[in-house]
């Protein structure tokens, strides 16, 4: 036994440096001799571990049995969590609180839902990061979905203004700015909200726009050009 690991060993450290070798000559494919090795790993101790028992331990028959019958209990127990979480994908897919496209909040993330699998639902954040979400997750908690299945979405835009600021031109050009920029879906209606707000120990201006942008993509570039357009018009307009 001792000397089918020592092999196992050699081979492993053989792999590896193979692997190295590649990533220097092909870097381009890095990624892939990275993954590699892991695999190679599970292969080479799993035969170990298979040759061990089957050639050099030989147990009789009815130990093999319960061995098997163990393994089965436990691999039972530890496939909780991916039932759960296929049988929640199965419901997603029969009552969708969410579709690929969508806009969604899940577990505290916030991005578009790229894909939908059995059992994880995976995310694109507007940091371009790739979030893998469990559908049992999904489902325990609330789901906030921007624009159910539609292409546009509304996004809110809020600003707080001095309070002597003269509110009619601020509304104004607020929705001026909004129906001027690129983004912006006119077959929807824009809407600008006025409210006071107490901050910084003074009283303020809360001018918040709502609006629909063309394509849920945009969502960001639109909010920043509408922040763009109306702080522009803040600095060359006197409002005071």
């Amino acid at each position: 036994f001792a000397l089918v690991c020592f092999f196992a060993w050699v081979i492993m450290v053989i792999v590896q440096f193979a692997l190295k070798q590649l990533t220097i000559k092909l870097p381009k494919y890095r990624l892939l001799w990275s993954r590699l090795y892991p695999f190679a790993r599970l292969f080479v101790w799993a035969t170990v571990i298979i040759y061990t028992i089957t050639e050099i331990i030989d147990p009789h028959e009815n130990l093999v049995l319960a061995v098997i019958g163990s393994i089965g209990i436990v691999l039972g127990l530890a496939t909780q969590e991916p039932a759960k979480n296929m049988i929640a994908g199965l419901i997603i897919m029969i009552t969708p609180p969410y579709r690929v496209g969508d806009m969604v909040t899940l577990s505290g993330h916030y991005g578009e839902v790229i894909q939908l699998d059995w059992s994880v639902t995976w995310l694109r954040t507007f940091d371009d990061n790739t979030v893998m979400v469990p559908n049992a997750e999904a489902l325990k908690t609330a789901v906030s979905n921007a624009n159910s299945g539609a292409l546009d979405e509304m996004v809110v835009v809020t600003f707080n203004l001095p309070i002597n600021t003269d509110h009619l031109k601020a509304t104004a050009l607020a929705k001026e700015a909004t129906q001027c920029s690129p983004y912006t879906f006119l077959d929807k209606p824009i809407t600008v909200n006025i409210a006071t707000d107490y901050q910084y120990g003074e009283h303020l201006i809360q001018l918040t726009i709502k609006a629909y942008v063309m394509d849920i993509r945009l969502e960001r570039k639109f909010a920043s050009d509408i922040n763009f357009r109306v702080l522009n018009g803040y600095v060359y307009d006197d409002f005071e």
